[in-house]
């Protein structure tokens, strides 16, 4: 297994919001102290956090989830249905994620500006938040296709 960091000390601020988790959730993570989660959608046996996921969804739908990577991108696919559509979590920004205690900042742009998740991971705006990396969240199968290539 391949890790792009590691992180070291004391667990804490750990925060996941509106993700959409496959086969695997949160279900194998300690609580620690600043640990938050909820409004996740967890699909094909993925399971939530012992210490929230309150608003969060656990659905048996097969995902049919898959990756296709190429020399200069990958895309992924996952199916949804209506029920991962109908969570509405709230703006993953500065006052939700809070001042985080081991590095005493929120998220925050290059200026130090707080920041709003208001786009997807290919440029999209949101207008709503959504679970997920794709602005356009759809009941069905979703494809996303990145590529290192500029447009």
């Amino acid at each position: 297994m391949t890790y792009a960091a590691r992180k070291h000390g004391i667990p804490a601020d750990d925060k996941w919001f509106n993700n959409i988790f496959v086969r695997r959730g949160l279900e194998g993570v300690k609580p620690a102290q600043g640990y938050v989660s909820d409004y996740n959608v967890f699909l094909e046996g993925a399971k939530k956090s012992s210490f929230g996921d309150e608003h969060s969804l656990v659905d048996s739908v097969a995902a049919g989830f898959s990756r296709q990577d190429s020399p200069l991108g990958v895309s992924l696919r996952v199916h949804v249905n209506e029920a991962a559509i109908g969570v509405k979590g709230p703006w993953v920004d500065d006052a939700l994620v809070g001042v985080l205690r081991t590095v005493g900042q929120t998220i925050e742009d290059a200026q130090g500006q707080p920041i709003r998740v208001d786009t997807d991971l290919l440029g999209q705006q949101r207008t709503t938040p959504v679970v997920g990396p794709l602005a356009n969240l759809a009941p069905g199968e979703n494809t996303l296709h990145w590529s290192a290539r500029e447009p």
